[in-house]
């Protein structure tokens, strides 16, 4: 991790020396996300999740950006993205996330439940947004199975916990190139045009993911309530359109977002329609251990974020329900999302 933490952050620095004109004092947002369901004293399922993502500052156009501005460039000569009323950032992640089934010590083929899985990814966005509204465009590309190295990730963790480790990884889904492109629409009501005190926002939105891992739709809600909140579009789960919560470049930046602690509570609901989700649907182009998943699943979270000067540090406890037919129990699972505001 040490190397591509290191390249992440000379990423962000040379992306901003280059667009120095647009604002020098301003590298961009840097994000840690962990998702684990060790917060439930469990290990099965959607069972690790991290992520490391990286989001420019403030942009006239994508194509000022140096990292990816050649490619996301395109979109500036579209009239829905390259709009003048709208400030542009681009993105850029790594992220691993793992699945077991619930019984980890068989090391057999369990059939009735879920496959061993991994998911390993880059990933690369465009977002153009305002005080109003949030739009987010994706691209994931990575592998999924061995290749992943999602089995080595989990037997690292487990060692340096003491802990014994699952048996049966040998059956894991195959390898396979896996590419996802997602959009979601987020809006932002409230009550007030800054943040200053006790304040509140509702963050409805909705969106699509279409690629040979996850195709579904979705549609979901946060609502926050708290002192000084953060100026931003609030923090979710790692999703396939998640970026990092990035700040509303606006007067009321330099007040609310970067010099005051804050706190605040939030609780999220969201609703997936599900067509094709490979860690239970199994590979694309060959055979492998699959089970029969539900079409609809829905999430609730709860909890706390709070934010001082440049940073911004939540958690979320986040209950999923049953995602294919035989799991004994819905998940419950937690989510912690650090923030650098640079």
């Amino acid at each position: 991790m040490k190397p591509i933490l290191c390249f992440l952050a000379a990423l962000s620095l040379h992306s901003t020396l280059q667009a120095q004109e647009i604002d020098p004092n301003r590298f961009g947002t840097l994000s840690f996300y962990f998702e684990n369901d060790l917060f439930a004293r469990t290990d099965e399922n959607y069972t690790n999740g991290t992520r490391i993502s990286w989001t420019s500052p403030a942009l006239r156009k994508f194509g000022d950006d140096a990292t990816i501005g050649g490619m996301a460039g395109y979109f500036d000569n579209f009239g829905w993205t390259g709009n003048s009323d709208f400030e542009r950032n681009v993105a850029i992640s790594l992220g691993q996330s793992m699945f077991t089934p619930r019984d980890v010590d068989a090391f057999n083929l369990v059939d009735d439940e879920r496959p061993y899985a991994g998911w390993l990814y880059v990933g690369m966005g465009i977002i153009w947004k305002n005080h109003k509204v949030k739009n987010t465009l994706a691209l994931n590309i990575g592998v999924v199975g061995p290749w992943s190295y999602a089995e080595e990730t989990q037997r690292l963790v487990h060692e340096a916990r003491n802990q014994s480790f699952p048996n049966g990884w040998d059956n894991q889904i195959g390898n396979e190139i896996g590419v996802n492109a997602s959009y979601e629409r987020m809006w932002r009501i409230r009550d007030r045009k800054d943040f200053h005190g006790w304040d509140w926002d509702i963050l409805p939105y909705a969106g699509a993911t279409l690629g040979n891992v996850m195709t579904h739709a979705t549609l979901g809600t946060e609502l926050r309530f708290g002192y000084n909140l953060p100026d931003d579009f609030g923090t979710g789960a790692i999703t396939e359109a998640a970026t990092t919560p990035t700040a509303i470049e606006n007067p009321y930046t330099a007040k609310s977002w970067a010099r005051r602690f804050g706190f605040h509570f939030f609780i999220r609901g969201e609703g997936r329609a599900v067509a094709r989700n490979i860690f239970l649907d199994g590979n694309t182009f060959r055979d492998s251990h699959s089970v029969d998943k539900y079409p609809l699943v829905g999430d609730l979270s709860a909890g706390i974020g709070m934010n001082w000067k440049n940073t911004k540090l939540s958690y979320a406890y986040i209950y999923r329900t049953k995602e294919f037919r035989g799991q004994d129990n819905a998940q419950i699972f937690g989510s912690v999302t650090l923030s650098f505001n640079f």
